[in-house]
């Protein structure tokens, strides 16, 4: 019997399962909101339109576009949503088979500055949130054994620098470094298993901007991976008679992959601009997360076989007024997960975004975004056995636990933009 871990495992639970769990924010593990005001396109331009500060978390050339010195900070809540039905546990008849609004709701910050040095250079320092999840389903719920609380935080610090060749033409450079805690629960069989822990790593990003002519801009960006080695424990608590008690070490691998952007920006006129993007994802490195104590042997693990993906936005702006910049925009974001990988810690889909968003002059050096955005996940399904390692066949022990998931959020969000 394999119970889930504890400490800093978690955070490779916790992201491997994060992965797993990135519920409505992005496919996969990813947090698409680290800006209100790319929020209200759907993301679209968020390569190539450098309308504030945030763009340096998309594209580090996109800075050097950035007018004058300039502050941005705002936050994106996650309201609470998520439905399971027709729940069954082979070895739990008497499980509840339906449980909802297991996704918590969540607040996103962020926060970034920049400034010029001079005519070539620009430099920033960004803060946000690329990961991160919180699942919490009902305690006795049919999934239980295999899953309860999953519960991650990644937080990054980026230090930015663009340089402009020439008038046309930038590129640029970010440095980051990331932090994650988390937490991972499970009841299997009337014990508790839980994970929790934390990290540091480093990963970097670069970019170029190119304004084709004054009224096409084009920006593409790469992302490297996150390389995680965690170190842990694997703890459980109240297993039949005491014996499974106690507290292992534990290590964990995993990578989360790179992805690359392509962004465009099209002026029409003084009052319209649409813009465009498609992000490419190599989710295929994600094959797996395999706990193993120090001898080597697997503790805790979870295939995952994804599969690449594309996330395709359209976005566009319309100036109103002197003081009023209106928006809309939509994403079609394919998962890496389908019903045959979909864990209980990946209730993820293809999902559809629909989001509107205004801009808010309130004086000259100073203007707020506002946005919301409608997620709905596509219908899916579940039909999962517990592994006990690579290559290995399922585990009886832990049964099987099927059911569908139909799933849908609300966000909103809200920025603040300062120049000087």
């Amino acid at each position: 019997m394999q119970f889930q871990l504890s400490r800093k495992v978690i955070l490779a639970s916790a992201i491997a399962l994060a992965s797993q769990v990135s519920f409505v924010q992005a496919a996969g593990y990813g947090i698409n909101e680290q800006s209100a005001s790319y929020l209200g396109t759907g993301f679209a331009g968020r390569a190539s339109n450098a309308i504030d500060a945030s763009i340096s978390a998309s594209n580090p050339a996109a800075i050097s576009l950035v007018e004058g010195r300039q502050v941005s900070v705002g936050a994106d809540v996650i309201l609470e949503g998520g439905k399971f039905e027709n729940g069954k546990h082979s070895f739990r008849p008497n499980a509840p088979s339906s449980t909802e609004d297991f996704q918590r709701t969540s607040f996103v910050p962020f926060g970034y500055f920049v400034m010029p040095i001079d005519e070539k250079w620009s430099v920033g320092l960004g803060g946000y949130v690329p990961y991160g999840i919180e699942l919490d389903y009902e305690d006795n719920w049919a999934g239980s054994w295999f899953g309860d609380e999953t519960s991650v935080q990644v937080m990054a610090l980026q230090g930015t620098v663009s340089y402009k060749i020439h008038d046309d033409l930038s590129v640029g450079f970010g440095l980051t470094g990331a932090h994650v805690k988390g937490k991972l629960t499970s009841r299997p069989m009337g014990a508790e298993g839980t994970i929790e822990g934390d990290d540091n790593t480093l990963a970097w990003n670069i970019g170029t901007l190119w304004n084709v002519n004054e009224q096409t801009t084009l920006g593409i960006a790469y992302h490297s991976t996150y390389d995680f080695h965690l170190k842990g424990d694997f703890t459980v608590v109240g297993s039949p008679g005491g014996v499974l008690d106690g507290t292992k070490d534990a290590t964990l691998d995993i990578v989360m992959p790179e992805k690359l952007m392509f962004s465009v920006t099209y002026r029409l006129d003084e009052q319209w601009s649409i813009m465009a993007d498609a992000t490419w994802t190599r989710w295929t490195r994600f094959e797996e997360f395999d706990v193993k104590d120090p001898a080597g042997r697997t503790l805790n693990y979870v295939p995952m076989n994804w599969n690449n993906t594309w996330a395709l936005s359209f976005g566009t702006s319309y100036q109103l007024n002197d003081q009023w910049l209106l928006r809309g925009g939509y994403m079609f974001d394919h998962s890496p997960v389908t019903n045959e990988t979909r864990t209980v810690r990946s209730p993820d889909a293809n999902r559809n975004w629909f989001t509107f968003g205004a801009n808010w002059e309130l004086a000259e050096n100073i203007n707020v975004d506002l946005a919301f955005a409608y997620v709905k996940l596509q219908d899916g399904t579940i039909n999962k056995q517990k592994y006990d390692g690579p290559n290995l066949p399922a585990q009886p022990g832990y049964g099987v636990i099927s059911g569908d998931y139909s799933s849908s959020s609300h966000i909103l969000g809200a920025q603040l933009n300062y120049k000087f």
